[in-house]
């Protein structure tokens, strides 16, 4: 029969930390604490939203306090064109030397990383 260790029936000492001889500390992240400081509150908001459209000469409505409603006009499918058709962002812009010059650099790269490929297989 295996004798039981006799500090295993003892009190630990009252500054005791399990782990902490080998490096095993506690941490605390700003989840465990709260946030830092308040926001401001919603009657803030919109007064300040609305003395700056007092000042720009709008309408004091914003997307603040707008409904949600809207969400559902986002229905654009041209959203989900072929990434490879070239009429989204930069269609309108002009191709100049950088731009052939970056299009050589990443057909070169995309060829060694194809021949690598292969030469794996």
């Amino acid at each position: 029969m295996m004798n039981k260790k006799s500090f295993l029936q003892m009190e630990a000492p009252a500054n005791y930390v399990a782990g902490l001889g080998r490096g095993a500390t506690g941490f605390t992240t700003r989840s465990d604490i709260g946030p830092a400081r308040e926001g401001p509150s919603e009657e803030a908001i919109k007064a300040v939203l609305a003395k700056r459209a007092q000042a720009l000469g709008q309408d004091a409505t914003s997307t603040f306090s707008k409904d949600k409603k809207d969400d559902d006009d986002d229905n654009d499918t041209e959203r989900y064109q072929d990434p490879e058709n070239e009429v989204g962002l930069f269609a309108g812009g002009t191709y100049d030397e950088d731009d052939d010059e970056a299009d050589r650099i990443y057909a070169s790269v995309d060829a060694k990383m194809d021949k690598r490929r292969k030469i794996q297989r």
